[in-house]
């Protein structure tokens, strides 16, 4: 189970991420925790009140979105508890799960609510996505969801520039950017839109081990390829073919 966070791209990797693993002939299952727009792609959509009692042959395709409802005000689809999707993976009837566990109103960055993330307990990787165009910029309330709870976690104040060591306090947080993942899930920081960082990327690897990641992603999801580099905690950059293995 992979599980979703953050702001600046969640949706874009999250129909990345299913493509490639039907590409490898994976079986998938999106769905969220949340409220998402529906499926661009041409992927089968059930809405049901409990996912986990659906027989197995609704499963069937090879990729399958699962939502709640349909929320027409807002033109979204409506998500289950955390508990269902648990519930859905003990079931053991896709290879991948896919969920979208937070809400960004198209921030590139975001701190989580009380009430935020909603993250499986059985999730086995949490992706936390980040716009790249927010770092070494200055920050604020116009580029910034819930901006008082991340000035609160980071010190900065409104204008100031997003620098390494902000970004260290706000992935170590305990109400940052891994809050509520499980303990037994990788972490993985996305940068998304990564070519806003350069003057960054020398920093990245001290933030790799002193953030306690097992991974730092860049590049662009909507472009090819979507990840252009990885680091990794025990290895060097790697290629994309490898990243959730």
């Amino acid at each position: 189970m992979v599980s979703i966070v953050g702001a600046g791209g969640k949706t874009s990797t999250l129909f990345w991420l299913a493509r490639e693993c039907i590409r490898i002939g994976q079986r998938v299952i999106i769905s969220t925790t949340t409220q998402m727009y529906l499926p661009e792609e041409n992927i089968p959509v059930l809405l049901c009140h409990s996912p986990e009692t659906l027989p197995d042959a609704a499963f069937s395709a090879p990729c399958v979105a699962c939502f709640a409802g349909w929320n027409a005000e807002k033109g979204k689809v409506l998500g289950f508890a955390p508990p269902q999707i648990d519930a859905l993976a003990k079931r053991n009837i896709a290879d991948v799960l896919l969920i979208e566990a937070d809400g960004a109103h198209g921030f590139p960055l975001k701190a989580p609510a009380l009430h935020e993330p909603c993250i499986a307990d059985s999730s086995d990787f949490v992706i936390a996505v980040m716009g790249g165009e927010a770092m070494a910029q200055p920050v604020g309330p116009q580029n910034v969801h819930r901006w008082p709870l991340f000035s609160a976690i980071t010190g900065l104040q409104a204008g100031d520039l997003l620098g390494a060591e902000a970004l260290q306090r706000f992935i170590n947080h305990s109400q940052g950017m891994f809050k509520q993942a499980p303990p037994q899930a990788k972490r993985i920081w996305l940068i998304n839109k990564s070519s806003h960082i350069e003057n960054l990327t020398d920093v990245l690897p001290e933030l790799l081990s002193s953030a306690g990641l097992d991974a730092i992603w860049l590049g662009s999801v909507k472009e090819f390829p979507p990840i252009a580099h990885v680091l990794q905690r025990d290895e060097c950059a790697v290629t994309d073919k490898n990243l959730l293995r």
